[in-house]
């Protein structure tokens, strides 16, 4: 089989392909790679193991299977492919990179950030971030400025999934005036990048010093940033260099993902729960079009 970096074959056409060879043990790897990319693309190969029940042996033997190296290269051109997901090419113009060399910069500088940014935690932090989530009695997620969409992002997402949670976010009212309520095993989840907020860290100093029974977690992208002192658990954005004009928030967006379907993972009752829901209330509305109504 020609190396995949020699056809002009992308990852997933690469995994298509080679499909009809693989023994059951691959075809297993070969599914889950295919309808969880994201999952695929981040997730540290010990927690893909755990996941499928095959060991870390058997995913490099699956890369190796298909054409590549082993795991990281497979991993590389997914990322390379989740890329062009991210940032499609119009299929009616086509832009050459020498004329606009600013769009491959843009996106090899986004996926620069995705992968510092998977690489500051360990596989155990991200699971104690994930169980803090999960087992919150409520969860306030909280941010100013371009931080607010983070938080609003993130609190929409685990509302969907059935959690009792709400954004904090700068409107008529303080973000102080927000929190006032929040009681034992409640979550104050903190977004602060960049653009760091005197009022965020008001709020977050308040919530400490009121109740210690309030789990915080924080993400910043400066491990000094003075409400990390408050946190129980903190992660670190990388956006070092800061080369965008407008601050780039899909590294931090991709987190929020791979949180979201960890939950889903570890939640499987209650989250299947809230989609089935969701997929009933979507086929009853006549004000509703999706995949789950063609009509």
């Amino acid at each position: 089989m020609p190396s995949p970096k020699q056809s002009d074959l992308n990852i997933v056409q690469t995994i298509q392909q080679s499909y009809s060879v693989l023994n059951e043990t691959n075809r297993k790897i070969a599914d889950f790679i295919l309808h969880n990319l994201e999952k695929a693309t981040f997730l540290p190969l010990k927690e893909i193991s755990k996941e499928l029940g095959v060991s870390d042996a058997s995913l490099i033997r699956f890369a190796k299977k298909i054409g590549f190296k082993g795991f990281q290269e497979l991993r590389e051109n997914l990322i390379e492919y989740i890329r062009y997901i991210i940032y499609p090419t119009s299929k009616k113009s086509i832009i050459k990179e020498k004329d606009r060399p600013y769009i491959k910069t843009v996106v090899n500088k986004d996926i620069e950030y995705i992968k510092k940014t998977m690489n500051n935690f360990s596989p155990e932090e991200f699971e104690a971030l994930v169980e803090m989530i999960a087992s919150a009695r409520r969860i306030f997620c909280m941010g100013w400025g371009y931080s607010s969409f983070l938080a609003e992002f993130l609190s929409f997402g685990l509302n969907f999934l059935s959690f009792d949670s709400r954004s904090v976010v700068r409107e008529r009212r303080p973000l102080i005036q927000q929190i006032f309520n929040l009681k034992d095993n409640d979550a104050l989840i903190v977004f602060d990048l960049l653009l760091y907020s005197a009022e965020v860290q008001e709020a977050v100093e308040y919530v400490r010093n009121k109740n210690n029974k309030i789990k915080i977690i924080t993400f910043t992208n400066d491990s000094t940033a003075k409400i990390v002192s408050c946190a129980d658990l903190s992660f670190y954005f990388d956006l070092s260099g800061h080369e965008f004009q407008i601050i780039s928030l899909t590294a931090p967006m991709c987190f929020i993902n791979l949180i979201l379907e960890r939950i889903v993972l570890i939640k499987n009752d209650k989250t299947t729960k809230a989609l089935k829901e969701f997929q009933r209330v979507v086929q009853l509305s006549p004000k509703h079009y999706s995949q789950f109504n063609p009509k």
